[in-house]
C-alpha cells in the first residue's frame, strides 16, 4: 500500500514539474516573440567644455525613450555613456541610439510624438554647450 502511495506521489510531482517547466518555456517564448532585434546603431561622440551634469541629459533621453516606446518600439531608443577620461582625451559623452532598421529609424524620427519632444530651457542650454565630434551609423553584420 505504501508503495502505491509513493508511486502516486511521484507521478503527481512529476506531472507538476513537467507542467511548470512547460509553462515557463512558453512565457520565455512569448517574451522573446515581441522583441525586435536592433540592427542599426547611431553613435554621437560629444565634447563637454563646462562639466555638464549627466543626469540632465539622461532625463531628456528618458522622455525621448518614453515617446519611442509609445510609438511602439520599446527596444529602440537612446543610451547615454560617459567616456572614460583615460581612453580618449577631450570626449565626455557617447549618445548611443539603437534601432531595428533604417525604415523604423525614419518612422520614429518622423513621428509626431518624437517631433513634439522639446528640451527644457536648461536642456537646450546644455545641448548648445556640447560639441559634436562625430556622428556615425553602424549596421549589424549577420
Amino acid at each position: 500500500m505504501t508503495t502505491k502511495i509513493k508511486l502516486i506521489n511521484f507521478l503527481a510531482l512529476f506531472i507538476i514539474v513537467f507542467y511548470c517547466t512547460s509553462c515557463m518555456q512558453k512565457v520565455r517564448e512569448s517574451e522573446n516573440a515581441g522583441k525586435i532585434e536592433n540592427t542599426l546603431k547611431s553613435v554621437h561622440l560629444m565634447r563637454d567644455s563646462i562639466g555638464i551634469d549627466p543626469s540632465l541629459i539622461l532625463s531628456y533621453f528618458e522622455r525621448v525613450n518614453k515617446a519611442i516606446d509609445s510609438i511602439g518600439y520599446p527596444d529602440a531608443g537612446y543610451n547615454l555613456w560617459i567616456v572614460q577620461s583615460d581612453t580618449v582625451k577631450g570626449l565626455r559623452f557617447l549618445f548611443e541610439g539603437n534601432w531595428p532598421n533604417q525604415a523604423i529609424y525614419d518612422t520614429i524620427h518622423n513621428h509626431v510624438l518624437f517631433k513634439n519632444i522639446t528640451p527644457t530651457p536648461d536642456e537646450e542650454r546644455l545641448f548648445d554647450e556640447l560639441k559634436r565630434i562625430s556622428y556615425n551609423r553602424f549596421i549589424l553584420v549577420k
